[in-house]
């Protein structure tokens, strides 16, 4: 699932990347003119590439988490496959929703947010996501007890 949703942006990201190294090429040159133009479309394949990786994003979280608040006191976040800003974006969103829910209760609530341990982690020995999730976690005063590793349940009030 997800390098079929990233595949997009890999292609984008490599067209990218090709007009940025052509684009210096033509500047060395000294063919200024061709190394703008480049550098344009390297900058459009950027915006681009942007675009698709927030298309992944929303495809991944949505099949990992189908009516995520609507399933009653059983609240999951899974955030496997994300990239650590989107992991924290999609945070923000789904527990600032899960924040109001509970004010506008008066009750306290509880969800389990699921960070993995970092086994598919490439080119690092250590896991990002657990660790940036507990730090936005702490940085918005949240209080959290990890069950098990890679599981975080969250109070929210």
């Amino acid at each position: 699932m997800y390098s079929e949703s990233r595949e997009e942006a890999r292609d984008f990201a490599r067209v990218r990347n090709a007009c940025f190294e052509q684009a210096r090429q033509a500047y060395l040159i000294g063919n200024k003119a061709l190394a703008k133009e480049l550098s344009i479309k390297g900058q459009a394949y950027n915006s681009q590439m942007k675009a698709a990786h927030e298309k992944a994003r929303e495809a991944i979280y949505r099949q990992r988490n189908p009516g995520s608040l609507q399933r009653g006191s059983d609240r999951l976040i899974d955030l496997h496959g994300l990239h650590v800003s989107e992991a924290i974006h999609i945070l923000k969103v789904e527990l600032g929703s899960l924040r109001g829910m509970a004010r506008a209760s008066g009750e306290r609530m509880q969800v389990m947010v699921c960070v993995g341990t970092g086994h598919h982690t490439k080119g690092s020995r250590t896991a990002r996501l657990p660790i940036a999730v507990e730090q936005f976690l702490l940085d918005e005063g949240l209080h959290y007890t990890q069950p098990q590793p890679g599981l975080l349940r969250v109070a929210v009030y």
